[in-house]
């Protein structure tokens, strides 16, 4: 059961959902997709949901669709795992058992200016209670960059959160919590209908600096997965036998340092955004959608046979603030500076604020590549001003 939505649906998806003939439910996105050739197995609301009800299995490919979610489905437990894994806050309060010692607040958005920054204990990190990528989140340091973030959130924060519905970037309050100390990692999973989380993608979040927010870099490897997948598995179980989540597809993010995993937050129903999710295919030829839906379990041999050495990356390409509209992507210049571009999806709306989306393939030869990307000026790849 599979929901189409904006902002994007990438091709890879589409091509999927018609060879399986995935149920997809018709709405404004998915017919437009169908009036364009693709034999998509459209079905109404009210066939979609009694599907449902035989499947028990369902995809949102955006957040933007859980608001059909809401309205549509009769299943009173998957809509409240759904409310409390989006708010973070709560999702902070569940996991107060795993980890007793670690601080949070919840603070409404018209008193953050008037929280007492000696109760503080920096660095901390400042984002909105129900959140979608890296929109409002702040890592700070001291006082002064505490007063810039309150200020810059009356200033701009607003107006970005104003593009999504509010259960998908809330407004009304912000999340103070202790800054996670260690390197973030992405993981894609499924739970079971025994409640076994199955990882179908990890990946290591890579920054250019410790106040950078960006989502420019992730990166996966076979290396990655004999790290860490152990660990993080150990913390999923943990996590459902507070949840008890089953059939259920989720995106989590994770700070590591070496003895514990420590959540960031977790997004229901969905695996990566911005496609993110389909590096997977790009390694073993299997889109994890498909993957949740017909309960196919991936093991890291599997996935990575044949490319144990290499490296698997997606570049989140920023469109430079300044950039005028009539600029786009130079795909030539950034394939040549690049490895192997496995896949690159030039973004051509000027108010997304993303020029583009890759995949690339690196070696141990070439890491290099990866540290360089970290720090592109993006002026240097828009082309037609």
């Amino acid at each position: 059961m599979l929901i189409l939505e904006k902002p994007f649906v990438s091709e890879t998806l589409v091509k999927t959902a018609v060879e399986k003939q995935i149920p997809v439910l018709r709405n404004p996105m998915s017919e437009d997709i169908f009036s364009k050739g693709h034999c998509l197995n459209l079905l109404n609301d009210s066939e979609f949901v009694n599907e449902y009800k035989k499947r028990g299995r369902i995809y949102t490919m955006s957040e933007n669709a859980l608001g059909w979610i809401f309205e549509n489905i009769p299943d009173k437990e998957l809509l409240e795992k759904i409310t409390l894994l989006k708010d973070k806050a709560g999702f902070r309060r569940i996991c107060a058992g795993i980890y007793p010692d670690f601080f949070f607040k919840e603070v409404n958005t018209d008193e953050l200016d008037r929280v007492a920054t000696a109760d503080l204990k920096f660095p901390i990190v400042l984002k909105p209670s129900v959140g979608f990528l890296s929109a409002g989140v702040y890592v700070i340091h001291d006082e002064k960059e505490w007063l810039s973030a309150v200020e810059d959130i009356k200033r701009t924060f607003h107006k970005v959160s104003s593009q999504f519905p509010d259960f998908v970037i809330g407004t009304h309050s912000f999340l103070v919590e202790e800054y996670i100390k260690g390197e973030e990692y992405a993981v894609d999973i499924y739970f079971d209908e025994t409640g076994e989380p199955n990882i179908l993608n990890i990946f290591h979040h890579r920054f250019a600096s410790e106040s950078d927010t960006s989502d420019r870099l992730y990166c996966s490897s076979r290396k990655l997965y004999d790290c860490y997948e152990e660990p993080f598995k150990n913390f999923l179980n943990q996590l459902n036998v507070v949840l008890k989540l089953r059939n259920f597809p989720m995106h989590i993010e994770f700070r590591y340092d070496g003895e514990k995993a420590v959540p960031i937050e977790i997004n229901p129903l969905r695996f990566a955004g911005f496609c993110l999710n389909e590096l997977q295919t790009h390694i073993s030829g299997v889109h994890p959608i498909a993957a949740y839906l017909e309960n196919i379990r991936l093991t890291k041999e599997e996935m990575w046979k044949g490319k144990e050495e290499d490296i698997y990356s997606f570049l989140v390409l920023e469109r430079p603030a300044d950039s005028k509209p009539t600029e786009r992507f130079n795909e030539r210049k950034f394939r040549g500076d690049m490895m192997d571009v496995l896949e690159l999806r030039p973004l051509a709306d000027p108010t997304a604020g993303v020029a583009a989306t890759a995949f690339i393939r690196t070696d141990n030869s070439h890491l290099q590549e990866l540290e360089h990307i970290l720090h592109l000026n993006m002026h240097d790849y828009m082309t037609g001003a």
